[in-house]
């Protein structure tokens, strides 16, 4: 599993928030968020944008970390911590490649009590960029098709605080 540390010039194995916004119809209480990250593969390996072979896939789960802070107006935020590993099949190689994804985040809940923290189902798919390259790839990915180096991966979370 490759574990890159960032390099701010090409993104190197980070993971970026798209956007994080609460689902309609939740409560103090109980409430649902929306989370959507991109993940920037390692070494900005490329993948093609549509390869029934080898559709990407990625295996999350949500952790508290801490207890919840006060942040004022009987209002807490509990820190987050989303993690676990994407795969996908690079260009060129024969064999699908497992990365680290993780991020961390801040949800609204209404006690001092940890609140439940459940994720919902996890969807990852290559991500269509601005500009597509093509490439020529070798070995058993052999196509000269759009490719990324960028996976889009969606997910909820229910943050529920207990009575």
């Amino acid at each position: 599993m490759c574990n890159c540390k960032c390099n701010c010039n090409n993104k190197n194995g980070a993971d970026v928030l798209d956007f994080l916004l609460p689902a309609t119809g939740g409560t103090d209480a109980d409430a649902t968020y929306v989370l959507g990250l991109t993940h920037n593969t390692c070494g900005a390996r490329k993948m093609l944008l549509a390869d029934p072979a080898h559709p990407v896939e990625a295996n999350l789960s949500v952790k508290a970390v801490g207890t919840p802070v006060d942040v004022g107006n009987d209002t807490f935020c509990q820190e987050c911590l989303v993690a676990g590993t994407v795969t996908y099949c690079p260009c060129g190689s024969c064999e699908p490649k497992q990365e680290y994804v993780s991020y961390q985040c801040c949800l609204p809940c209404s006690s001092a009590t940890p609140p439940t923290l459940t994720l919902g189902t996890v969807a990852a798919s290559p991500k269509p960029i601005s500009v597509y390259q093509k490439t020529a790839c070798g070995g058993c990915c052999q196509s000269t098709l759009s490719c990324t180096n960028k996976i889009a991966i969606t997910t909820s979370i229910n943050v529920a605080t207990g009575a």
